[in-house]
């Protein structure tokens, strides 16, 4: 059981990293965010979160419930936001890729790209408060 609980800490450590470390290092960037990795560490960040509390449950003390239901909440939150993100840049690519492939000239147009600003940064922001939360209280 203390494997468990320790393997899936790991990974709930895991998903932080990425969410996080992805939000500091292209907080700057004006377009081609890697939604990607968000929706990776947000879907262990989520799930990971949901079997660590079915372990806290399942254990001999009593979990503080009203701080791991705000956490969870604003993990799906992250999950949304990193998931939107991943969808509208996949087809602003695949649009991009289809005006190419007709013969298109593509000039670069950042204020497309920087629609999806306003998902990074909730995905990332979201993140750290969660993190924030789970040091401090």
């Amino acid at each position: 059981m203390d494997f468990l609980q320790s393997l899936l800490l790991a990974t709930h450590l895991i998903g932080a990293s990425l969410l996080v470390g992805t939000l500091f290092l292209q907080m700057r960037a004006k377009a081609a965010h890697n939604f990607t990795i968000m929706l990776v560490g947000a879907s262990l960040q989520l799930l990971s979160g949901i079997a660590l509390y079915g372990l806290a449950m399942a254990g001999d003390g009593e979990p503080n419930h009203m701080k791991l239901g705000i956490k969870g909440l604003i993990a799906v939150v992250v999950f949304v936001a990193a998931l939107i993100g991943f969808l509208r840049q996949k087809a602003i690519r695949k649009e991009r890729a289809s005006l190419t492939a007709g013969g298109a000239q593509i000039v670069a147009d950042v204020a497309v790209e920087r629609k999806l600003l306003p998902f990074f940064h909730a995905a990332g922001g979201l993140a750290l408060v969660n993190l924030l939360i789970a040091v401090f209280w």
